[in-house]
């Protein structure tokens, strides 16, 4: 079984780079021409200087003032750590701001006033094809502690927009990583950062490359850079369209997500969404399914504004829409406790003017359906686990079907199918 673990440590150099002596200037030398032949060895000292060791990881610098980037998980709960760069040079680094969920950290060295420090651009991603070169700079299995430089392996970029977990169209690359290279730099030939190398795919519990790394592309970068810089040392959390319900994959049309209920004042109507909109494309990519939609999305930040485009009737429609952070609602629902063998989620009481009152929830009601699943519970740890499911994983701008079986009702047989509009 294939499966996929951060890279706590780092990896087997594919391409050794004999030592050469470093000028150290303050300013990285420009990159070769795109296109023209590329000297391996050349690109590797070129890079090297913006290399930083953090923890037993990997970080690199992309702004000449010390702004650095790395792994959330190569930092864990520290803020404070000294690192040291390419050139040999320590510094005292503090964290900026970090992103748990898509395995993102800012960091900033603490660089003296008037000085810079060696850099790499943030380059374009979205150039990159399968097939290109790629190089991965890091320090697999801390074998930087010997020699006090990074290692190199060199490959191609064997995939694009990938989603692997929690990594939102990532990177998919050949050039071996391994436990060391998290945080690292994927650098193309014209000596630019185009991702950072934070996963690989492991076998029978082996934590070493098989074949496959994973990198976080420089768009998804660029995009959450600003919200890094501006968290204060917090977090910066991921974003979704609110208010929105899907059809079933299969009643959708061919290369779409077709939109079934809107949640009134939510994020989604302000932008514009009706229901039987089909999404076909988000922030100029296509959307051809509702995996390909929740990878996009996956990539930005809460508060990013991004374009829609939704095929409506014969036409096409241009929508904006404000991302936002998925926040816990509080459905006013309160449910009889089980007891002994009756395990039926009966309704105790109803907040007044909460969402469970808009949706007709009544005192009394049981819910036999919820989102769709019957509830059928064999066990109180079962009937538990709904309990804490309605309190928290239920958030603002959901849509829920909800069927209840009411007494003395005779519609569907007894059951009343309502519509909960979380808030």
């Amino acid at each position: 079984m294939t499966r996929v673990r951060p890279l706590r440590l780092v990896g087997i150099v594919a391409v050794a780079v004999a030592a050469a002596t470093l000028v150290r200037g303050e300013a990285t030398p420009a990159p070769a021409a795109v296109g023209a032949a590329v000297d391996l060895a050349e690109l590797c000292i070129r890079v090297r200087p913006a290399f930083v060791f953090i923890g037993g990881g990997s970080g690199v610098i992309v702004r000449p003032d010390g702004l650095m980037l790395t792994n959330d998980h190569v930092i864990g709960r520290k803020r404070s750590f000294t690192v040291r760069i390419g050139d040999g040079r320590s510094f005292r680094a503090q964290v900026l701001g970090c992103d748990p969920v898509g395995d993102v950290a800012a960091l900033k060295l603490d660089v003296p006033a008037g000085q810079t420090v060696p850099h790499l651009e943030l380059g374009d991603s979205d150039a990159l094809r399968v097939g290109d070169d790629a190089l991965a700079v890091g320090n697999p299995f801390a074998l930087g502690v010997l020699d006090q430089a990074p290692t190199f392996t060199v490959g191609m970029i064997s995939a694009l927009n990938h989603t692997q977990g929690n990594y939102a169209e990532c990177i998919v690359t050949d050039a071996e990583v391994n436990p060391g290279n998290s945080g690292g730099p994927l650098i193309n030939m014209a000596g630019e950062v185009v991702g950072i190398n934070g996963q690989i795919s492991t076998r029978f519990g082996l934590r070493s490359n098989t074949g496959l790394g994973f990198a976080i592309s420089a768009r998804q970068l660029k995009l959450w850079l600003p919200h890094l810089e501006a968290a204060g040392g917090g977090e910066v959390k991921h974003a979704r369209i609110a208010g929105l319900e899907f059809e079933a994959a299969a009643l959708v049309a061919a290369e779409s997500v077709v939109v079934k209920d809107v949640a009134d004042g939510s994020p989604a109507a302000r932008g514009g969404f009706m229901r039987g909109d089909a999404i076909v494309s988000l922030d100029g990519a296509a959307v051809a399914n509702g995996q390909r939609l929740r990878g996009l999305l996956g990539i930005y930040p809460d508060g990013q504004t991004v374009p829609v485009v939704v095929r409506r009737g014969d036409g096409e429609v241009r929508l904006e829409v404000t991302l936002t952070a998925p926040a816990r609602a509080k459905l006013g629902l309160d449910l009889v406790r089980a007891r002994g063998s009756d395990l039926a989620p009966r309704v105790e009481q109803v907040a007044e003017g909460s969402a469970a009152a808009a949706a007709g929830l009544e005192a009394g009601d049981e819910i036999v359906a919820w989102a769709g699943q019957r509830l059928e519970f064999s066990s109180r740890d079962e009937r538990r686990a709904f309990d804490r499911m309605l309190k928290t994983s239920v958030n603002v701008g959901d849509i829920v079907l909800v069927k209840v079986r009411r007494g003395g009702s005779a519609e569907d047989g007894g059951e009343i199918e309502l519509r909960l509009v979380a808030k």
